[in-house]
Order: C-alpha cells, then sequence, then structure tokens
C-alpha cells in the first residue's frame, strides 16, 4: 500500500508543477521578453555579457550553484548546477545566448529587439534560435521552486555563447568537466514536435592563382583561335567550372547519401562567398570562393573532404589551363573556422525513450522522431559520450528570418515535457 501510496503522491506532485506552469505562463513570456530585448547578435559578438549576468543571477536565487566563466576574452559562459538530493540521474539542458547578425532589420515590422505578442507567437529577434528554450527552463525551475519543490538527481543549466558562429562555448563547459547521465539541447525543432540528429559542418576554401598578370588587351589573344598566349580569366574558371562542379557533387549527395532520421538532401554545398579582380584593365589573375559542407551522422569529416577535393581536382584535370595551374584547397581557414560535429540519434536509448514518454503524457500526441538535420552543439557532447538529444520550443523555419517567431502554444507545451521529463529522470521531491 506504500508503494501505491507513493506513486499517487508523485503524480498529485507533478499535476500540481503543470497546473502551475499553466497559471504563471504570463511570467514564461515575461522572460522570453527579456532575453529577446538583449542585443546579442553574433557576429559581432562581445556584447553577450548584459544578458548573461542577468540569467546568472536569477540562477543564483533559484538556489543553483553559479559558474560564470569567459568562452573567449570578455564572452562569458554561464552554468548554473542544482544539486540534487539523492537517487536520480542527472540532466544537462544546453542552450546559446547569442543569436544570428542583424542583417534586413528594418525590413522587420518593428524593432527586433522590441519583443510583441500577435495571433498566439512571440516574434522577435532569437525567438525561435533559441531564447525561447533558455526561458523555457529558467520558468520551469522557477515553477519547480515556487511549489516548494527539488529534484533527487542533479540539474544543469547552460547558457553559452558563441554558437551563431562555431564558437566553443558549448565545449567549454565540457572542458571544465560538466557532465551528465543525459543531455537536452534545446534548438528548434519544429515547434518542439520532433527530435533530431545534427549534421556536421566544415568550411573550404578554393583559389585559382595565375602565375602572371595580363593587360585586358590581351584577352583576345588566349581567347579567339590563333592568339598564340597562353592565359585565363580566373574568374570564369572558378564561375564555369569549379562551382559547377560543386553543385554537380551535391546533386550527386542528394540521390545517394541517406540518413534514416532525416529527409533527402540534407548533405549540402553552399558557396558564400565570392572574390576576385577589381580592375577594369587586368585580367583577374585570382578568385577565391568559400563554401560550407554539410555532412551526415556517420561520415567522418576528413573523408567527405576528400570526396570534395577529388571532384575538384578531376574537373581541373579536364582544363587545360587549370591542368598546369591546378586550384589551391583549404579546409577550415580563418577566419571562418566554424566547428560543428554530427549527432547520432539512439532512439533505444533511456533518455530519448524517457523523453518521447514525457511528451506524449504532457502533450497527449506522439513526439516524431526524426526530421531536418541541423548544425547544433549536439555534437559536442555526442564526441564526449555523454546520450543527448536535440528538442527545443522553436521551429527551425523561423530561424533566422525576417519576423522570427515563436508559437506560445508550442513553447507552454514544450515546458510542460520539460517538467515532466525532470520528474521521471531526475525525481521531483518536496526541498
Amino acid at each position: 500500500m506504500k508503494k501505491i501510496g507513493d506513486k499517487l503522491h508523485r503524480m498529485e506532485n507533478i499535476a500540481q508543477v503543470l497546473e502551475e506552469l499553466d497559471n504563471q505562463k504570463q511570467q514564461l513570456y515575461h522572460i522570453l521578453m527579456t532575453l529577446i530585448r538583449f542585443r546579442t547578435s553574433n557576429p559581432p559578438g562581445r556584447n553577450e555579457k548584459e544578458a548573461q549576468e542577468w540569467i546568472a543571477d536569477k540562477l543564483r536565487k533559484l538556489g543553483f550553484q553559479v559558474d560564470v566563466f569567459d568562452m573567449l576574452t570578455d564572452r562569458p559562459n554561464v552554468v548554473g548546477k542544482l544539486i540534487g538530493a539523492g537517487g536520480g540521474k542527472s540532466v544537462i539542458l544546453n542552450g546559446h545566448i547569442d543569436v544570428c547578425e542583424d542583417r534586413l532589420n528594418d525590413k522587420w515590422r518593428r524593432d527586433p529587439y522590441d519583443p510583441y505578442i500577435e495571433n498566439g507567437a512571440m516574434i522577435g529577434k532569437g525567438s525561435s534560435d533559441m531564447k525561447s528554450a533558455l526561458a523555457a527552463f529558467l520558468f520551469v525551475f522557477e515553477c519547480v521552486r515556487r511549489l516548494g519543490y527539488g529534484f533527487k538527481g542533479d540539474v544543469i543549466f547552460e547558457s553559452v555563447v558563441g554558437e551563431e558562429r562555431g564558437e566553443p562555448g558549448t565545449k567549454r563547459c565540457l572542458e571544465k568537466g560538466y557532465r551528465a547521465d543525459f543531455v537536452i539541447v534545446g534548438e528548434p525543432t519544429k515547434g518542439g514536435k520532433e527530435i533530431h540528429p545534427g549534421v556536421g559542418l566544415t568550411n573550404g576554401r578554393v583559389t585559382i592563382k595565375s602565375p602572371y598578370t595580363l593587360h585586358l588587351g590581351h584577352r583576345r589573344q588566349f581567347t579567339h583561335a590563333g592568339g598564340g598566349l597562353e592565359g585565363a580569366n580566373c574568374i570564369e574558371k572558378m564561375a564555369t567550372i569549379i562551382i559547377p562542379a560543386l553543385n554537380d557533387l551535391e546533386k550527386n549527395w542528394g540521390v545517394f547519401k541517406k540518413h534514416p532520421f532525416m529527409p533527402a538532401g540534407q548533405s549540402i554545398i553552399n558557396v558564400f562567398n565570392f572574390s576576385g579582380g577589381g580592375n577594369i584593365f587586368i585580367i583577374p589573375d585570382k578568385c577565391t570562393i568559400d563554401f560550407t559542407v554539410y555532412y551526415l551522422p556517420g561520415e567522418e569529416k576528413e573523408s567527405v573532404q576528400r570526396e570534395v577535393e577529388d571532384k575538384i581536382m578531376r574537373v581541373s584535370q579536364g582544363d587545360e589551363w587549370l591542368h598546369k595551374y591546378p586550384p589551391v584547397i583549404e579546409w577550415d581557414p580563418e577566419p571562418e573556422t566554424y566547428h560543428f560535429l554530427p549527432c547520432e540519434l539512439h532512439i533505444d536509448e533511456l533518455g530519448v525513450q524517457t523523453l518521447i514518454g514525457s511528451y506524449k503524457e504532457a502533450t497527449g500526441n506522439d513526439l516524431a522522431v526524426g526530421g531536418r538535420g541541423m548544425i547544433v552543439d549536439s555534437g559536442w557532447f555526442s564526441m564526449a559520450g555523454m546520450p543527448v538529444v536535440t528538442f527545443g520550443p522553436g521551429d527551425a523555419f523561423w530561424a533566422h528570418r525576417i519576423d522570427e517567431r515563436v508559437e506560445l502554444g508550442a513553447l507552454l507545451a514544450y515546458c510542460k515535457t520539460i517538467v515532466m521529463f525532470l520528474h521521471k529522470w531526475c525525481g521531483l521531491v518536496s526541498s
């Protein structure tokens, strides 16, 4: 009878917390609005300190042991640890405070950092990516504490900087020794209706450079029959040979590279920077492109890089001039040195199954498995040997977009799922 009584008591406890989430949801919105108002765009970065101090202060008031340390100079991470009563499993709840760079701000209907609610959604910079998850975690902690509850297992909250540029915010937390039995990274997953694996990312640079410089007037001598002069326009070589080759490789990957939990076409190659020439009277003697490659969980970065190199060198061999003066290929060059590791989704892992069950109990719906692969910090935890899942209330469709938003119904459902998970995984107890 005692076990039955204990179970009923635990059910009453969690029901009380879920009711509190409903009753106090205006506080959730207030927390999110506060976070959005901090202008933490990255680039440029180095603007996160005020927001991180606000989070650190809130965590201290909630009883967390707080560690504030620099990811890079004057760019602090915040880690809060709520020591459990004992007997439960531990968890890390991870998110980044930086948002995407300011671009086309004048196209927003209002200042991107002046959040507002419209048609059941909160609109503001970083609302989906990913201040909504940080707000959800903080709101759940507030409600649990206000009702006089704590947890058996340790709960670790991480607000990191630098994710938007592949900087080592999350990596620094691992280097500081923070570990747990399971990790939830709150990146947007279609309104918290899916759990995702993550893709890896590597950046490449191709440079075509001529060993000589020719005047504009020489063009007729290397482009027309009988001109008798060796020469090339490096911009044209890049645009007509190298970039089409990358497009062709991407299409091939789209057909043949697959992952069971991702839609087709997750292996992509995107040229994001193109430079060369500039003198009206000189044949461009140098051209450079920078490009980004997504690769799938289970693939090795070095193997994917070799595929790209092989493709570029094969097409170069078919061109007389590039055969003689082949392109130079670099990987992860400065200043575009972004680091993201792929992350597999292990459905049978206990933490994942607990999360799936928690979502079902909290919302009455089934949590979808799989979806668009994203570049997120989850791979760092996977590399460190910790089971991890990407799961957040935002929607990647709205990430980095004009009038970015998060659905408030999805945000509240996410909070309920998180508190249900904490109840099942860590153990909810009276403090």
